[in-house]
């Protein structure tokens, strides 16, 4: 299998930071107003992570229905959404996915729903969106005051039908951490349609958010580091490394990225980092266009592959396009080969490493149930980078594992 020469393809695409960000000026719009006029979208609440604005938005509902304590996650999706959940002081129920793909079953949903059921929170990424729509039918068959909250971590500046997503529910939370496509090393936001229900989040974050300038300082800190370590000699250190060291000592959990504390803090956003991220935002838009055609193109390369699915969007839908999932056969050969293509420096990665009931650090904090099909999902599923950095021996390389297998 190919190398590079001394570097790592970044396992998403993200929006490549420049130096000259670092000295951007303090005039001009604030980076709320300029992701509104970018996105179209209505008002937006700038967060220390995506987990923290899920810790919100979930406060926010759980006072305006405190007989409800219910949220149903999907069984393929990130631990934090859990961690964030329980830290509200809510209970968590894992919904299957329908079998093959990513979106929720609408009839294991239908059997979860009851008459504490909160709200239910479908997962956009990166590679693929959901049909809020068809869920919302699903919950307003039992109840209208069941919400429904967009996990769009992986989906800033993706579209559904020409909007931004995270309006569909109602409330979408982003994520702006390292890592994604845009970022400011750790945020988030908070966007609903509703005025009502946006003021009643930015009252909760109000309350919830604590200050300090030596933690800001040191998040600062580290987002000037990102932009020296976004290369890829850089990212071969920070992320190839590590994730090698993991899988070495059979730790997938860790190898994905996915061990966390099981604590979810608020804070507030410096200045300072708002407008980095005000002078990056004006490239995203190339940034997606650029990630969108290499997505389109690894697509009809990949799905060339016999027995292999190449996962593209549905009509209509717009990902970011930072990587492309890859489903494999359920086979021994097929595990071997996703396991050497982890180990590479190619992009190739796991979005999750299990079902989201399979963590043992989340047991305690879910209601037991089956997901099979997020179970073989996690299994058979890997990621592409669409990075630039994907040379076409690269490509080959991978290509060539894909085929063998």
């Amino acid at each position: 299998m190919s190398r590079l020469a001394l570097g790592e393809v970044a396992p998403t695409a993200g929006l490549k930071p420049r130096w000259g960000d670092l000295l951007a000026a303090g005039r001009g719009p604030s980076l709320e107003r300029a992701i509104c006029d970018q996105l179209g979208l209505p008002d937006i609440e700038i967060t220390s992570t995506g987990t923290a604005a899920l810790v919100i938005a979930f406060t926010y509902l759980a006072r305006r229905c405190p007989n409800r304590s219910r949220v149903i996650v999907p069984g393929y999706t990130c631990p934090l959404v859990v961690i964030a959940a329980a830290a509200a002081g809510l209970e968590v129920a894992a919904c299957d996915t329908v079998a093959g793909d990513f979106d929720l079953d609408p009839d294991h949903l239908a059997k979860l729903i009851n008459d504490r059921t909160l709200a239910v929170v479908p997962t956009h990424y990166g590679g693929a969106l959901t049909d809020i729509g068809r869920l919302r039918a699903v919950t307003a068959a039992v109840s209208s005051e069941i919400a429904i909250i967009e996990d769009a971590a992986q989906a800033f500046g993706a579209t559904w039908h020409g909007e931004s997503v995270g309006l569909a529910g109602d409330i979408g939370v982003f994520s702006f951490g390292a890592g994604k496509g845009f970022t400011i090393y750790e945020g988030g936001g908070l966007v609903a349609r509703d005025a009502r229900t946006m003021q009643g989040l930015r009252q909760i974050a109000d309350e919830l958010s604590s200050s300090s300038a030596l933690g800001e300082a040191w998040r600062a800190a580290l987002f000037a580091g990102y932009h020296a370590f976004y290369n890829a000699l850089g990212l071969r250190l920070v992320f190839g490394m590590p994730k090698r060291y993991w899988l070495a000592r059979g730790d997938e959990i860790r190898a994905a990225g996915d061990k966390f504390p099981m604590s979810a803090g608020v804070n507030r956003v410096g200045g300072w980092r708002k407008r980095v991220g005000r002078a990056a935002l004006a490239r995203l838009p190339d940034h997606l266009a650029r990630s969108r055609a290499r997505f389109d193109e690894l697509a009809r390369r990949f799905a060339t592959i016999s027995g292999v699915r190449a996962h593209v969007p549905v009509p209509g839908a717009l990902p970011t396009a930072t990587f492309l999932f890859l489903t494999l056969p359920a086979t021994p050969r097929s595990e071997a080969v996703i396991q050497s293509l982890w180990r590479s420096r190619l992009g190739v990665a796991k979005m999750f490493s299990r079902a989201i009931g399979d963590y043992p650090d989340l047991v305690p904090l879910m209601h037991r149930g089956e997901t099979p099909n997020a179970r073989a999902i996690a299994a058979t599923t890997i990621t592409l980078s669409t990075d630039s950095a994907l040379s076409p021996a690269d490509e080959a390389a991978i290509l060539q594992a894909l085929q063998r297998g």
